[in-house]
């Protein structure tokens, strides 16, 4: 089956915890992996699955469940995913999550920085880089340098409209981190009127994905890209002895991982992104689904 139901970012507002959130619905199936990445095909590195047939593989343990569904953040920001989800399934669903853009911002450099992608620890720093970094100004897990334009990648107005521009307005909707984190509940119900399915009666909505550092690089971007000779050796222990390295891997992370940022940001910073992306902020306001309008 083709999945009719598709979470398309913005990174850090929360898609990772609505996957979550999801999941556990008997009238929703989303498969075990997330972020396949499949219709940014403006960024070739970026995707995970590159044939039809392996990304339908995805949801073949689907059954009789009404909605089946992915999560890729990436689809947001890329100019041609829209229009690709609208060729594969134009009757599809549309859930876009938002955030205020330094907040946005800060997170996301944040994750880029854990991750490896970026190489300017301080946020203002890569800040006033957007748009203008020489060859090799990355990290050693960048796949898509465009991702650290974090000047073009606040415009999240002119992305949403994207989607306006090639889907149904009532296959759209359009949440706001605040909102949802406030009443989560509303949130999850219009959520469900949305996709046609019955409530699931989730009343829990603990706190996913929060933001992290990790204590040490290092083995931080050993863990995330498993050099090839790591990589063989996982495969030859599953083979020999039928055990996955992926939980212990999995621990490791966690224990090398601590909650929080490493840095604050600017009150000066705040309020110049606040100026910078106040036209944008005012085309996206109305298209957000509030619980009380």
């Amino acid at each position: 089956m083709k999945p009719n139901l598709f979470i398309v970012g913005a990174p850090k507002c929360g898609t990772t915890a609505w996957y979550e959130y999801l999941r556990g619905h008997p009238d929703i199936f989303l498969p075990d992996r997330k972020e396949p990445h499949y219709f940014c095909t403006d960024f070739p590195d970026q995707r995970r699955i590159r044939t039809e047939r392996d990304y339908l593989g995805l949801f073949a343990e689907a059954t009789s469940q009404p909605i089946a569904g992915e999560a890729s953040a990436s689809y947001l920001y890329s100019k041609e995913a829209a229009r690709n989800l609208r060729e594969f399934k134009p009757d599809a669903k549309i859930v876009i999550f938002v955030r205020n853009r330094p907040e946005l911002l800060f997170s996301w450099h944040n994750q880029l920085l854990d991750n490896g992608v970026e190489n300017h620890a301080d946020f203002e720093t890569a800040w006033r880089l957007s748009g203008k970094r020489g060859p090799g100004d990355h990290g050693p897990a960048c796949d898509e340098k465009s991702f650290l334009d974090y000047r073009a990648f606040g415009f999240l107005g002119e992305q949403v409209d994207r989607y306006f521009d090639q889907f149904p307005a009532d296959q759209v909707r359009v949440f706001d981190f605040e909102d949802w984190r406030r009443d989560p509940r509303a949130t999850y119900c219009e959520i469900m009127r949305f996709l046609g399915v019955r409530d699931g009666g989730r009343t829990d909505f603990p706190r996913i994905n929060q933001a992290q550092r990790s204590r040490s690089k290092w083995l931080r971007l050993i863990l995330h890209r498993p050099p090839r000779g790591l990589s063989a050796l996982y495969r030859a222990i599953r083979r020999l002895t039928g055990l996955d390295a992926a939980p212990l891997a999995s621990l490791v992370a966690r224990l090398n991982a601590k909650r929080g940022y490493g840095e604050r940001l600017s009150p000066t910073l705040r309020a110049e992104l606040d100026r910078l992306y106040a036209a944008d902020e005012a085309k996206l306001r109305p298209r957000i689904w509030r619980a009380v309008k």
